[in-house]
């Protein structure tokens, strides 16, 4: 490649950058979600919840391939029933045969959806702490 090949590539290369560095926006996430409040009741969401510790049973379902040892996590049908929007289908695919592929259909948890109620929780729990402190704190001074 020439001098004047390679120097009319890179000036091709920054041109390019320069148009999508140009039509890039920034848009703030709260320009993003309409309808925004806060989440009340997070500590009785949580609450009703019931982690489990488990194994996956590899033996009856050997083809999905499923994790081994103790895992932490919660049943799907369980949060399902306490928080529908946290469950997902995830379709896991498995080799049944020659050219024959099939697919099981499970409940998934989102936990990534579950933080911000967790942290509800905890913001609940401290504010409970804290009016319990208040209230020693008065009855020690009288």
């Amino acid at each position: 490649m020439t001098i004047n090949k390679i120097g009319v590539a890179l000036a091709t290369i920054a041109g390019v950058f320069a148009l999508n560095t140009a039509s890039a926006q920034t848009v703030s996430d709260k320009q993003l979600k309409k309808n925004s409040e806060p989440v009340k009741n997070s500590l009785t969401y949580i609450n009703q919840l019931e982690p489990l510790k488990f194994e996956f049973d590899k033996d009856k379902y050997k083809q999905l391939n499923l994790p081994s040892g103790t895992q932490y996590g919660f049943s799907a049908d369980d949060v399902k029933l306490v928080l529908p929007e946290l469950v997902t289908k995830d379709y896991k695919w498995y080799t049944a045969g020659k050219n024959n592929q099939r697919t099981v259909t499970t409940g998934a948890v989102d936990y990534e959806k579950l933080i911000p109620l967790l942290v509800g929780a905890i913001k609940e729990q401290q504010a409970e702490i804290n009016e319990l402190r208040a209230h020693i704190q008065q009855l020690k001074s009288k």
